[in-house]
């Protein structure tokens, strides 16, 4: 067993505690004009997650922070969030080691559930 210092442990800034319930979600995004680029949802946090990007992805190159886009949460058995919703790309973070290196996070933030009527 591995033990910790308090000192190599970075203390959470974050108000809301994270969860890891949501370890099969996808998440569709689609721009006028592209195809629909669909990702693995990561970090999920109350109303937050976070997107795992290819670096090389010109999703990339259609969002920037502060951006709000529909997304469709697809979950494997239907629990919340499930659905549109309307999020906002918090952060765009570079993933420096270890098996996502040629990754990015994309941060988002979960804004409201959109009608589907």
């Amino acid at each position: 067993m591995r033990k910790y210092s308090s000192e190599s442990i970075a203390e959470e800034k974050r108000v809301e505690p994270r969860a890891t319930r949501f370890k099969s979600y996808r998440i569709e995004i689609k721009f006028l004009g592209t195809p629909i680029y669909q990702f693995k949802v990561r970090d999920v946090s109350l109303k937050g997650a976070g997107l795992l990007v290819s670096e090389n992805s010109d999703f990339l190159k259609m969002i920037e922070v502060g951006q709000t886009v529909d997304a469709n949460f697809l979950s494997p058995q239907g629990s919340n969030p499930s659905g549109m919703y309307k999020v906002e790309i918090r952060h765009i973070s570079r993933i420096d080691k270890g098996r996502y290196k040629k990754f990015r996070l994309v941060g988002i933030s979960i804004r409201e559930k959109l009608n589907q009527s």
